[in-house]
């Protein structure tokens, strides 16, 4: 069995090979709009934590690549180290244009211009960092405006020279990266600069980035698109301007287009994540009798039920598989799994962090873990009635023992509500709500009938074990 989701690998000869989450006629339009859209240009891609987003932009580059364009890939989060983002720029397009710029003469000394500009402007990196020091919206031009006003009478001439040759060294820059884009009929070749997880940054990095590509890389030919969380990435903003800074509009004067990642269908995923994981042959090897037979099926559709009802995300369902890869793996060949019950408690755990702890107390009952279960299943659909039931029943029988009065409250509610009795005051009209609780009960006779009663310490256990464990994956 596998121990995590692996990094989705996307083959540079079957771009959609493993596409699990059907993105494929997505990804090509937004291929085709970024090859056909003039330059330059900023395209982000916007999507909470945990999305899918690198997945989705790896798709993107590889399949912009497979149709001839020029392209480079990097971690915004990985190159944060460095002191200017245009450092890091440059060394990921050094890398990237290698390629291209193979046998071409002319292309190289351009190349080499650019790096020689690019090298003086950062020696003279007076715009960005005045500009986070004092919270300020300004040009690169008025900054250095600014500075050379108020240092003029200090400096004399140094200033201005120095400002003239920053100025130089920037239209040199521009001009030298135009030359290297250009296509042989002298057309502009668009290069696509691929930046992903731009919102892990810290602040001021962030922020020197796109500033960065805002004045001195909108030249024609360069085509940014990037990977980020505009909310969380406005949280940065804010870290660096006050809490008062109106952070999404600053976002807008750096964004030509926004895209939001489309959602993903679950069900889909789920099933991958299964498979992956090699449930399908656990539990075909794991049928101890008649009552265990239906827990592969079951924990399959619990699954799917439960992480659509609590809103997770792909990256925190990939944690969730490994969380119960893990439970199974320290389960007896012999033993009673109850994997509804594990992953619904996994999730409580997870979502409503003060229930679960409540719970688990020795004296408590079972009534706020069964509210949240009908908040996250509503209803008495007929095809989700019986997963339902069974967590509800394993809810009341867990407290047999440590909370004896509850149980016996709960137990009889459900035996009375299910009773057919016109003479039982708990007797209802609606014959669903009676054969839900009537299954219920039934479900309780059951668990309860064990020798050793219901193991619910054992699941907590190895639920709480997890606590050790980094579930952390890639998005």
């Amino acid at each position: 069995m596998e121990f995590k989701n692996k990094k989705l690998e996307i083959p540079v000869d079957d771009v959609f090979l493993n596409d699990k989450l059907k993105r494929k006629e997505s990804v090509e339009n937004i291929s085709l709009l970024l090859r056909n859209i003039s330059s330059p240009l900023v395209f982000s891609l916007n999507a909470p934590w945990g999305a899918g987003k690198t997945s989705y932009l790896n798709m993107l580059n590889a399949n912009l690549k497979k149709s001839g364009n020029k392209t480079v890939y990097f971690s915004a989060w990985e190159t944060d180290f460095a002191s200017d983002p245009l450092l890091a720029f440059l060394g990921e397009m050094n890398l990237g244009l290698a390629p291209y710029l193979k046998g071409n003469s002319k292309k190289i000394k351009a190349w080499g211009k650019a790096k020689k500009a690019g090298a003086h402007i950062l020696k003279r990196s007076i715009p960005v960092g005045l500009k986070i020091a004092t919270a300020g919206l300004l040009d690169a031009d008025k900054v250095f405006e600014d500075e050379a006003s108020k240092l003029v009478e200090s400096f004399g001439n140094d200033i201005i020279d120095s400002y003239s040759k920053s100025k130089a060294d920037i239209v040199e820059f521009k001009e030298s990266v135009r030359e290297v884009l250009n296509a042989e009929n002298s057309s502009a070749g668009n290069l696509y600069i691929f930046v992903d997880e731009l919102d892990r940054c810290r602040p001021t990095y962030a922020i020197e980035l796109l500033e960065r590509i805002k004045h001195l890389l909108d030249i024609e030919g360069l085509v940014f698109v990037l990977a980020l969380d505009k909310n969380q990435l406005a949280h940065s903003v804010r870290a660096v301007y006050g809490a008062e800074f109106d952070a999404l509009g600053y976002l807008k004067r750096f964004i030509d287009i926004e895209f939001a990642l489309p959602n993903a269908p679950i069900d889909l995923f789920v099933d991958y994540l299964y498979e992956h994981f090699g449930f399908v042959e656990y539990f075909q090897a794991r049928e101890l009798s008649n009552s265990t037979r239906y827990d592969g099926k079951g924990l399959r559709e619990a699954l799917k039920i439960f992480v659509v009802s609590s809103n997770m995300s792909l990256r925190s369902i990939e944690q969730l598989f490994s969380k119960i890869n893990l439970i199974l793996l320290m389960v007896k060949p012999n033993s009673y799994l109850y994997p509804i019950f594990v992953v619904f408690l996994l999730i409580v755990k997870d979502v409503h962090s003060d229930v679960y702890m409540e719970f688990t107390k020795p004296n408590s009952d079972g009534g706020h873990l069964v509210d949240v279960l009908h908040r996250m299943m509503p209803g008495l659909d007929s095809e989700n009635k019986m997963i339902k039931c069974e967590v509800e029943a394993m809810i009341i029988a867990s407290k047999e023992q440590s909370n004896k009065t509850w149980f016996d409250s709960a137990y009889k509610y459900a035996r009375d509500t299910g009773e057919m009795d016109d003479n039982n005051p708990m007797n209802t009209n609606n014959p669903k709500i009676r054969r839900y609780y009537s299954d219920v009960a039934g479900f309780v006779g059951d668990y309860t009938s064990m020798r050793r009663g219901f193991p619910i310490e054992a699941i907590f256990n190895r639920i709480n074990m997890l606590d050790g464990f980094n579930f952390d994956v890639e998005d």
